[in-house]
């Protein structure tokens, strides 16, 4: 890709987006596009391009409302100049995220400024159910591990290794994540930190790429799952994610992913959404599935079509998100165990330290040492005749 360098004399001309400017800053254009309606400055031109294609297209969409209908109520005017405009975005869904900057000439004509993020909706909320679907930059700031038993105060500690940085709009780092269901931003970003140091622990991450999937509350966030499971047309978590994978393999960008319990339900609907939307393979990813809410075989089996190498699977046994939401150990056996802990998971006890779902799964015997650690002795005896079942 060869962009044209402006500089700052010229970052601010403006020119037509035509079918010749959109090919060589790869940029698709919609469908509803009309040749020499759309002017932008080289900046947002820039920035248009830098974006994946489902930002692209949500962008975009709005750049065409704007400019059929330059004065609309859903825009605000700068306070010095009244032909510079900032448009809030209509869009309904909370994956849009994203201000268009626009003037009209004293001819009339619209002119996009600029494109940016809208600083008021990323970052945690008080009301999670307000936060964005959004890539994160989370940088680590300790050396605190989840790499065996730990006691309440390391687990702290490890809460607190991870920060939250500015978000981005393309992942630069080698290592990213997709968090699952009731996470909100802060919590996604210091779990997931964990669950990628787990997977890729010789790598000795310094940071990576949250790809936040939000909350809706237990109810939404369920239905969502089974939407993405169940319909033909994919959610808007997963349209993105699919953008995602596929501006990180046009670039040549290597990444380490790991996806986390609902995220592994957004991760196998993003690969279909991709097969049939993008084409191509994925060979430059590699994928690391924990307490997956999705199928693995299935998973495995749409991942490993595309190109994308399945390097780890870890499912705690008496975690009944993989067992039983993910239909992959429907046994009587694993049913019992199931029911059994799944107290330690959505309950009154539910906790990171004893949850056999939330933190990354190490090993059964690690398992049963946290269980221990934390006084829950007659689940720790539970897990240890699993153990002594299952290695005779």
């Amino acid at each position: 890709m060869s962009w044209r360098h402006a500089g700052k004399v010229q970052a601010y001309n403006h020119y037509g987006l035509d079918q010749q400017v959109a090919r060589e800053y790869n940029i698709r254009l919609p469908s509803q596009f009309m040749v020499n309606r759309w002017q932008l400055t080289h900046q947002a031109l820039i920035m248009l391009a830098s974006l994946n294609d489902y930002d692209q297209q949500q962008v975009m969409k709005e750049i065409d409302y704007v400019t059929r209908y330059p004065s609309t109520t859903y825009s605000t005017k700068h306070s010095l100049n009244p032909f510079r405009r900032l448009y809030r975005s209509r869009y309904p869904f909370r994956s849009y995220h994203y201000l268009v900057e626009y003037k009209t000439t004293g001819s009339g004509q619209v002119v996009i400024n600029d494109i940016y993020f809208d600083r008021s909706l990323y970052g945690a909320k008080q009301h999670y159910a307000a936060e964005r679907t959004m890539l994160y930059s989370v940088r680590r700031t300790s050396q605190h591990n989840y790499d065996g038993a730990k006691g309440r105060g390391d687990i702290e500690a490890i809460q607190g290794a991870w920060q939250l940085d500015e978000p981005v709009s393309q992942i630069n780092t080698e290592h990213a994540a997709v968090n699952g269901m009731q996470n909100e931003v802060e919590r996604a970003a210091w779990l997931m930190g964990a669950h990628a140091q787990a997977a890729y622990s010789a790598d000795g991450i310094k940071g990576y790429t949250l790809f936040h999937n939000p909350s809706d509350g237990w109810k939404l966030d369920l239905t969502e799952c089974l939407f993405d499971k169940l319909s033909r047309t994919k959610s808007h978590n997963a349209q993105h994610l699919a953008a995602v994978l596929a501006q990180a393999q046009q670039r040549g960008k290597a990444i380490k992913w790991v996806a986390h319990s609902q995220g592994a339900i957004i991760f196998n609907a993003a690969l279909v959404h991709y097969r049939a939307n993008y084409g191509g393979r994925l060979t430059s990813q590699q994928l690391a599935i924990h307490g997956s809410g999705a199928n693995v075989t299935k998973l495995t089996q749409i991942a490993t079509s595309l190109g994308i190498k399945v390097v780890a699977v870890r499912n705690n046994p008496f975690d009944l998100v993989p067992n039983l939401a993910g239909g992959n150990d429907l046994s009587p056996s694993s049913l019992c165990r199931s029911i059994k802990f799944c107290g330690l998971v959505f309950g009154k006890d539910s906790e990171p330290g004893v949850s056999p779902h939330t933190l990354p799964y190490l090993g059964i015997e690690t398992y049963k040492e946290q269980l221990r650690m934390f006084g829950q002795h007659k689940r720790a005896v539970q897990v240890q005749h699993y153990i002594n079942k299952h290695t005779g």
